[in-house]
């Protein structure tokens, strides 16, 4: 047993009562210490330190910390600049720490709460960042090695509403946006390894923009898995932020999008992200800059389905596109930009030097990323295009626009699926097919049905002087491109049918080219090289319209001539140096069958008066083997009718798509109407026509550039009326050589026949032939004789016949030239003949007085009896007694005779015989002295001249075929003919 004194007690008390007022005294200074000193320190070191360090002003309405719970809660602070504009600033900012950290071995908190914080971020114009400011520069070094994760636990982390307000003045118009209220809320949170850490935030703009994240994270490693969503986000706003560095503006527009990631920080950092949906609403695009430009862009519902991107893999996969009911409008400017363009690219201000490029990007070896996009649709869409280039400017409005396009992706040999309908106007256009984007390949189903023409008419009225009013293009088709074609492959392939119906142009107010329906069919055209082939072409009711202006230009030459062209004046031009030029092929083409059904074609010809105007009708037949080969052989069978009561047919072989290689002709027109050719017989020939009926036959063969024609023209019962004293008439005697070429049937039968060479610059085929007429015409008129001689025997002699000096007596060659000439009077009987009355020459005179001579010696030589001893002295005996009657006296011969020798004599006794030299010599100067006394008198000559035209107009008209009133004698003269013959020259009228 222990005895305890008072003494004892007294000093236990006052051991416990000292350690008990030592503890008191501990407790009450630590709770004194929490309550007050440690917040009034806490407080005034963060004040100093924020007014004297960094500058700002600061304000912290509370502080207070509870020693027994470790909670320590800052009410209404606010920081701001130096300058009093605000930082941040909250209503409550509570930490809750815990013991327990010591048993956790981590930093443990059981709460840490913001209510109502404000934050102000600010980008200045300089770059700098407002918040970053408040961190001053270290001086620490930097560790060799990071610092490890600190172990750190909190229970509740929350964010309660929060505003953010972000501004960007570097932009070119200062950005603003905020977000509030905020909320966020971390559970739970741990440093500790592969810990995952679940937390929830939600923020809302002014503008009812709504973004909502929740999922979990982990810091050891450092990565994140979640959802997200983003709703009514404003295109305002994205542009709003990016301005100049998006190229065009977005006036309008949301976006709702959800979706989810996962994100990794080892040692590459990797996201990947997953968008079930995102949504694009009443989004338009607009050129930036432009005050009050209309939208380019509209696309009031987009949604884009199934999307994963995913950093590591450089990927970015789309599942689905949906465009409903999207409107672009796009135009081509006078300066031929195409408006879309400026969306895409805008220059850079005027002065602005170029943005830098990254030093390691001309080096970079990164991978692209992979795009792909499963499937895009289009449904409802509309393009208004419009072409400013063109006066008018031309609009086309294609809608509804439906297209699906399968299996995109930037992947080399990615082969897309594509299937593209659109209407323009009452027309429709499609495509269907695989297309592979690099290289470019595509194989294409087209089909074009009923696309109205006459849209393309400002573009025509470009080009020609011809208005398109109607017509409607189909086709069914496939298009093959190959941008790098495999051996034996061509780059470009098209092949189908095409049909143009109800075609209509008008030129000069007039119709110039129409048709009812142009059908070809199994078109097939290839490139490189190039060929076209076409096994069949169908044109039904064809018309075309060809005229030849008051200033002898043709209207195809001027329609098909564009405008400025044609408007411009002729300018002189230098005439190049000659240089060798390389041949250029022609492309191959081939043509299986051309069928033409119920054609017409219409000639006017405006340049003589009065105009002319023919047209042929009904034509129809067909071309077979159409080609472009040197060697090919089209077959040509074409009928028609010329102004409906005169047939036409072409027949033949040709190289038509060649021509000047091969042609083989045959051309014939029948009982065509003469009068109708009277503005050109008025204009060439000088006459009208009265009646007539024309047929030809015309012939051309050209083989190797060689031509060979034919022309066998036929005119019947051909009459001139009125002359039209026409200027440009052919200077010759018309009348008379149709008179020479008409048979007594009234027919007309020549044949003109020309050929050269396609080579010759100066051969042409029209000139040619009618230069062949003209000089046909000049070798008759001027040779009329040579024709009936040519025709009928007989030769040019027929227009001369020779008669021997002083007699009209015809030698049986004269008299078988004019039975010559008769029979040719008697087919052409509407020739004159002209038999000249005074056919004479000085042989004539000469003969005629030889004549008298004898008719005045001969009578008295045959009075002389016949048995005179000597001959001369007879004779001499007549002359003498001639002299006698005509002097009334005996000659006084120069030489003395045997004794006087007067008639009495000579008629009874003779003389002894003279002396045969003076004998001579008195006859020689009796002769002489009777000849001089002989004078041819004019009645003479008239006479024997009468008698030669009456000897041939004789002969002519025993020929009872040959009307006596076409046989005239005229008073005119005829020339000497040869050895002294008198030719009398005949002619015909």
């Amino acid at each position: 047993m222990v005895a305890f004194s008072i003494s004892d007690v007294g000093l236990a008390l006052r051991r416990r009562w000292r350690w008990l007022a030592g503890l008191a005294f501990a407790f009450t200074s630590y709770t004194l210490a929490g309550f007050f000193l440690v917040p009034w320190l806490a407080k005034s070191t963060i004040e100093s330190y924020v007014r004297e360090d960094l500058g700002r002003q600061i304000t912290i309405g509370e502080l207070t910390f509870n020693p027994f719970t470790f909670a320590s809660d800052v009410r209404n602070f606010s920081l701001s600049e130096a300058d009093g504009s605000p930082i941040a600033s909250f209503d409550l900012l509570r930490i809750n720490f815990q013991l327990s950290s010591i048993f956790n071995r981590a930093w443990t908190f059981a709460e840490v709460r913001l209510d109502a914080p404000q934050l102000r971020v600010l980008v200045a114009a300089d770059g700098s960042l407002n918040l970053a400011k408040l961190v001053p520069p270290s001086t620490e070094p930097e560790p060799a090695e990071p610092a490890g994760v600190p172990a750190l636990r909190i229970g509740t982390l929350a964010v309660h509403a929060g505003r953010v307000a972000f501004d960007d003045e570097t932009r070119g118009r200062p950005f603003n946006a905020t977000l509030t209220p905020i909320e966020f809320t971390l559970a739970d949170f741990r440093t500790d390894p592969d810990f995952q850490n679940v937390y929830q935030f939600a923020a809302s703009t002014l503008a009812g923009e709504r973004v909502t994240w929740s999922g979990q994270f982990s810091v050891q490693p450092l990565g994140s898995a979640g959802k997200f969503a983003i709703n009514a986000l404003k295109a305002a706003t994205i542009t709003g932020y990016l301005q100049d560095a998006l190229p065009f503006d977005v006036p309008s527009g949301s976006v709702d999008l959800e979706g989810e990631y996962v994100a990794t920080v080892a040692a590459n950092f990797d996201i990947v992200i997953r968008l079930p949906t995102v949504k694009l609403s009443e989004f338009s695009i607009a050129p930036r800059g432009v005050n009050g430009a209309p939208t380019w862009v509209t696309l009031p519902a987009v949604q884009i389905a199934h999307t994963t991107f995913s950093l590591a893999e450089r990927k970015l996969a789309i599942g689905t596109i949906d465009v409903e009911n999207a409107k672009v409008d796009v135009a081509r400017e006078a300066d031929g930009q195409i408006s879309l363009m400026r969306l895409a690219a805008t220059p850079p201000p005027a002065g602005a030097a170029p943005a830098a490029q990254p030093a390691a990007a001309a080096g970079s070896t990164s991978p692209s990323f992979d795009v792909s996009v499963g499937t895009i649709q289009v449904r409802g869409a509309t393009v208004a295009m419009e072409d400013r280039a063109v006066q008018p400017a031309v609009t086309f409005n294609v809608t509804p626009i439906a297209a699906t396009i399968s299996g995109y992706s930037m992947a080399p040999n990615t082969t897309l699926k594509v299937d593209v309908s659109a209407g323009i106007g009452a027309g429709r256009v499609a495509a269907q097919g695989d297309v592979k984007m690099d290289p470019l390949n595509a194989n294409l189903a087209l089909n074009v049905t009923d696309f109205e023409l006459p849209q393309l008419q400002p573009y025509i009225a470009g080009a020609t002087a011809m208005r398109l009013t109607s017509g409607r293009v189909s086709t069914t088709s496939k298009l093959v491109i190959a941008a790098a074609p495999e051996r034996g492959q061509s780059p470009v392939q098209f092949s189908g049918d095409v049909t143009i119906a109800a075609l209509a142009t008008i030129a000069a107010n007039q119709d110039f080219i129409k048709w009812d329906q142009l059908r070809l069919t199994g078109i097939d055209y290839r490139q490189g090289p190039d060929r076209l082939n076409i096994a069949r072409v169908e044109a039904t009711k064809p018309y075309g319209r060809v005229v030849i202006t008051a200033d002898q230009t043709l209207n195809v030459a001027t329609v098909l001539t564009a405008p400025d062209r044609a408007a411009a004046p002729a300018r002189p031009t230098q005439p190049a140096p000659a240089r060798a030029q390389p041949q250029q092929q022609s492309m191959p083409m081939q043509i299986g069958t051309v069928v033409i059904t119920d054609g017409t074609a219409n000639f006017s010809d405006f340049s003589i008066q009065p105009n002319f105007s023919a047209q042929i009708m009904a034509l129809g037949g067909t071309v077979t083997g159409l080609s472009s080969a040197a060697n090919s052989r089209a077959q040509v069978k074409l009928n028609g009718n010329v102004d409906q009561y005169a047939p036409v047919d072409i027949t033949g072989t040709v190289n038509l798509l060649s021509a000047a290689v091969y042609t083989d002709l045959a051309l014939n027109f029948r009982n065509m109407e003469l009068t109708s050719f009277n503005p050109y017989s008025g204009k060439y020939a000088g006459y009208n026509i009265s009646k007539g009926k024309l047929t030809t036959e015309l012939k051309y063969k050209v083989d190797n550039r060689k031509l060979d024609a034919q022309h066998h023209v036929v005119l019947d019962q051909l009459e001139f009326g009125a002359a039209t004293n026409s200027k440009d008439a052919v200077p010759l005697p018309v009348r008379l050589a149709v008179a020479l070429l008409k048979d007594r049937d009234g027919v007309i039968d020549l044949n003109l026949p020309v050929s050269g060479s396609l080579d010759d610059p100066q051969f042409r085929v029209g000139p040619i032939i009618w230069q062949a007429f003209v000089g046909l015409l000049t070798k008759i008129v001027t040779a009329p004789f040579a024709l009936i001689g040519s025709l009928f025997g007989g030769g040019e002699d027929l227009q001369y016949i020779e008669f021997t000096a002083g007699s009209p007596t015809l030698a049986p060659a004269q008299a078988e030239r004019l039975t010559t000439l008769a029979k040719g009077l008697a087919e052409r009987p509407q020739l004159r003949l002209d038999i000249p009355l005074q056919t004479l020459t000085p042989a004539d005179d000469t003969a005629l007085a030889e004549a008298t001579y004898d008719e005045m010696v001969e009578p008295m030589l045959a009075a002389i009896p016949a048995d005179a001893p000597d001959a001369a002295q007879r004779r001499l005996t007549a002359l003498a007694a001639v002299y006698q009657q005509q002097t009334g006296a005996p000659p006084a011969y120069p030489v003395a005779a045997t004794g006087p020798m007067d008639a009495m004599t000579a008629m009874g006794a003779m003389p002894p015989p003279p002396d045969p030299a003076a004998l001579e010599s008195n006859m020689a100067f009796v002769e002489k002295a009777l000849r001089e006394r002989i004078t041819v008198t004019q009645a003479a000559r008239d006479a024997l001249a009468r008698a030669r035209a009456d000897a041939v107009q004789a002969a002519v008209l025993a020929n009872t075929q040959v009307d006596p009133q076409r046989v005239f004698r005229s008073e005119r003269t005829s020339g000497a003919g040869d050895m002294g013959n008198a030719r009398m020259e005949l002619k015909l009228e």
